[in-house]
């Protein structure tokens, strides 16, 4: 019942305005917090390597200039996502970004390309919604150990996770239309 609730919260929030949306967000960050394998502070320190990580990319001028990249921290690994048009500026990202304090692993998983275009990102987007929503309404899965990136049509799994909440989440993001691979960068527990 928990997780129909937060599902129609999370569906919700778009349609809400002001203090309202703010107070919704909150408590679904609280609650994900609430049933987050990872330690309070990790969850904040996660947040503050993406922020630290992207100020450093957008900052720098090779970066910036002709790439694309997104970056996501859970427990402190790092998963580097997106375009670069070459092989130097790709691993350029990584090093700029290894720089960053309390990493413990970056997983580079920029491709060589051109920036990704509006439509991609949307029906990306698609994905990762259709993908959280489909973890959310499955019974008896911790859903929220699971972070979910999409990008080109690849779907990046990460997470604290046993090996059948891995198994599982895999299986489910590989029957959604438009996943064209499946990267898992889970850790796992017993």
């Amino acid at each position: 019942m928990f997780k129909i609730l937060t599902l129609l919260l999370i569906i919700s929030i778009p349609f809400l305005t002001g203090c309202v949306a703010a107070v919704a967000t909150g408590a679904i960050v609280g609650s994900d917090m609430a049933s987050d394998r990872r330690t309070t502070g990790i969850y904040i320190e996660d947040g503050s390597i993406e922020l630290k990580t992207s100020t450093a990319i957008a900052e720098d001028s090779q970066l910036k200039a002709s790439t694309s990249i997104s970056v996501v921290s859970y427990n402190r690994v790092v998963l580097l996502v997106g375009q670069a048009p070459n092989e130097s500026l790709r691993s350029h990202a990584a090093d700029v970004v290894r720089e960053t304090e309390n990493i413990r692993r970056v997983h580079n998983e920029i491709r060589i390309a051109a920036p990704n275009s509006f439509l991609s990102g949307s029906s990306d987007s698609w994905i990762t919604t259709k993908a959280k929503s489909l973890m959310l309404a499955e019974k008896d899965f911790a859903s929220t150990n699971i972070k979910v990136i999409t990008e080109n049509g690849e779907i990046f799994l990460m997470g604290l996770v046993t090996k059948a909440e891995a198994d599982k989440a895999i299986a489910i993001v590989r029957k959604i239309d438009g996943v064209e691979r499946v990267v898992q960068i889970f850790e796992y527990i017993q």
